[in-house]
């Protein structure tokens, strides 16, 4: 039986090192100009891996289940997820797919860029998950199907399946998803509808702020990006706890939203509702249910790069509940995991045992107040994060 199983977009991130000395973005970007950078980091990115390899490095066992094209990339994805200790074996290879990779562009002074190729990603099915697999995991959690053209497509038809089946086999379920480009096939279904029918099956949702705002409340999110384009400056923790509320009445069981640098945001549903999360089911309760806190994140010397910040922390919250946390040490250390990424180029480069990052939070890591009004959320002075 394995901890868990992270299954779904995966890719071949290449993130050039940019110094200092190389400027702004209009420095860099110029016509027959010749910049010198850094090295190349090679890392695999999106869900399965950044996630995937963050749990097996927090102390899961938990395979990756992914699809990747008979190529030279696909090779180097599943190379470089076994050196990391992760079992590739579950990882299918499709004859007449090319595998997907990432350019990430991370100069000084602005936020990520992605140049993307989907590839293999894009012929993903239910069909590719078998009741076996699914019978034998406690936690199977699922990322990026908005990048994932057959299993966003049809209304999210084939996601929906998916989980419907690893709720039958006893799996508790996870979900992340993507920020769609608005433009695109993906950015244009109506995601209310998709996830009206999704969240009855998913036990534990993990999405962005923007990414929850796009989907359930364009109206809010196209009026926030009118003032602002990062629509943190100006979202209200009083909002943020509303969204939370409508995710669990859709019928989610956690909602886990992360607020970037403002925080992490999480509600739950009740006892009798959370007794349905399958095998990873929470083993204390009372520590669990009708449960609203809100974190701010820890304070780092340097960020280095962001890159995989929200895919580890997901990890860290994830291999909490598998080992028994309250939900308070769970949110803690997703924030504290979170902030260790950023301290390396590559998304699992700087993780370390769960346990360890917990005795760093004990030794004294500071955490950022929240720049905010923290609406009726007191303090709770033993974990240094706000409940209601």
């Amino acid at each position: 039986m394995y901890d868990a199983i992270s299954a779904g977009h995966v890719c071949l991130d290449m993130t050039p090192v940019f110094f200092k000395e190389s400027g702004g973005i209009k420095e860099i970007f110029v016509g027959g100009k010749l910049t010198n950078i850094g090295e190349m980091k090679m890392t695999i990115g999106g869900s399965i891996s950044n996630t995937g390899v963050a749990l097996n490095k927090l102390g899961l066992d938990a395979p990756i289940m992914g699809k990747v094209g008979k190529d030279q990339i696909g090779g180097m994805i599943s190379d470089i997820a076994a050196s990391s200790g992760v079992n590739v074996n579950h990882m299918m290879e499709s004859e007449g797919d090319s595998s997907s990779y990432t350019i990430v562009l991370a100069p000084y002074g602005v936020d990520r860029m992605f140049l993307h190729e989907p590839g293999a990603n894009n012929t993903f099915t239910s069909d590719d998950v078998s009741d076996e697999i699914l019978s034998n995991t406690k936690l199977f959690h699922f990322g990026y199907p908005t990048l994932m053209k057959k299993m966003y497509e049809n209304c999210g038809a084939e996601t929906v399946k998916l989980f419907k089946r690893a709720k039958e086999n006893g799996c508790t379920t996870s979900l992340d998803l993507t920020l769609p480009d608005p433009s695109s096939e993906c950015g244009k279904l109506d995601w209310e509808a998709i996830l009206s029918d999704l969240l009855p099956y998913t036990d534990v949702f993990l999405p962005s702020i923007e990414e929850i705002v796009y989907m359930l409340d364009k109206a809010e999110y196209g009026r926030l990006k009118a003032i602002n384009d990062d629509i943190l400056e100006d979202i209200s923790i009083e909002y943020i706890s509303g969204l939370g509320n409508r995710i669990i009445e859709m019928g989610c069981r956690i909602v886990v939203l992360k607020c970037g640098t403002l925080g992490y945001y999480v509600k739950t549903a009740g006892k009798d509702t959370l007794k349905k999360m399958g095998r990873a089911t929470p083993s204390d309760l009372d520590q669990w249910a009708d449960k609203e806190l809100f974190s701010g994140i820890f304070k780092i010397d340097e960020v280095k790069s962001a890159t995989g910040a929200g895919d580890t922390s997901i990890a860290a919250f994830l291999t909490s509940i598998i080992k028994g946390y309250s939900l308070e040490k769970a949110v803690t250390l997703a924030c504290a995991t979170g902030a260790l990424c950023c301290t390396a180029y590559g998304s699992t480069e700087a993780l370390m045992p769960i346990e360890d990052i917990w005795a760093k939070v004990e030794s004294g890591w500071e955490r950022r107040p929240v720049d905010r009004d923290t609406y009726d959320f007191r303090l709770n002075e033993e974990f240094g994060l706000y409940e209601r």
